[in-house]
């Protein structure tokens, strides 16, 4: 997907059709049905089953390995990235970023202040980018409608995957109410796209990111046992009104909700 970026008119042009799956049956049996092998197939290779699954297969496996690649399993060069990158803002790698974005957005000059900010930790960020690309590669490839989907369940709480149990909570969902890891995602997301760090997958994952927030501000799902869907409406509506903004509108819209 990396290097394949979907302009406003590309996303509008499948957005009817997104629409009608986010809202539709797929989504509202997510949480009723056993996840299936046959759901998902990277690489040409069926997924075994996981007893106790629950929700799309694919999405889950998608959102456990992200965990295990960006998280659990960091290669030495992703956890130098990330420490060079918490060197850089002066805490955190997760939310002193969020914060330096915040910072940058409130003041004379963005969106080329930020861009002036994490230019000295460009390859750092690349490293970043580079890892959490892959995962979408491996699982999505440049498939628009199926990335909106995973995220539009993944804000629902409706992936439940018991691998991590009890340590971890099994539902595959945005920790945080807020879910300020969002907004922690966009940080990273837009600094890529200014920086020209894969940027035809970070324009197109702007809105996406944005819609999952939202849908997810109204699902507040739980993260140790299965959640209902929400209504179809409901998805639908707050699809077509994150999924069509420009990266700016997305930016803005998050931003707003830091002043105060």
């Amino acid at each position: 997907m990396s290097g394949t970026g979907h302009d406003v008119a590309g996303r509008r042009a499948v957005l009817r059709g997104v629409l009608g799956v986010c809202g539709g049956a797929a989504l509202a049996a997510a949480p009723a049905l056993p996840a299936r092998a046959a759901a998902g197939r990277p690489g040409g290779r069926e997924l075994p089953e996981v007893p106790g699954m629950l929700g799309d297969r694919l999405a889950n496996e998608f959102w456990y390995q992200f965990d295990e690649v960006t998280y659990f399993r960091q290669t030495p060069e992703l956890a130098d990235a990330y420490a060079a990158l918490g060197a850089h803002v002066g805490g955190s790698p997760l939310a002193g970023v969020r914060d330096a974005w915040v910072r940058a957005g409130q003041a004379a000059g963005y969106p080329e202040t930020y861009a002036s900010f994490m230019e000295p930790v460009r390859e750092p960020l690349r490293v970043v980018s580079r890892a959490q690309a892959e995962v979408f590669e491996r699982y999505y490839g440049n498939r628009y409608g199926p990335v909106v989907r995973c995220m539009a369940y993944f804000a629902q709480g409706v992936l439940f995957d018991p691998r991590r149990a009890p340590v971890q909570s099994e539902v595959h969902t945005m920790n945080g109410n807020p879910p300020l890891a969002y907004h922690t995602w966009h940080a990273y997301q837009y600094a890529s796209v200014l920086l020209g760090v894969d940027r035809g997958l970070w324009s197109m994952m702007i809105p996406v990111n944005g819609f999952a927030w939202a849908l997810q501000l109204v699902a507040q799902p739980a993260l140790r046992q299965v959640n209902p869907p929400l209504p179809d409406s409901t998805v639908a509506r707050v699809a077509a009104s994150w999924l069509p903004r420009s990266i700016e509108r997305v930016d803005s819209a998050l931003l707003a909700f830091h002043r105060g």
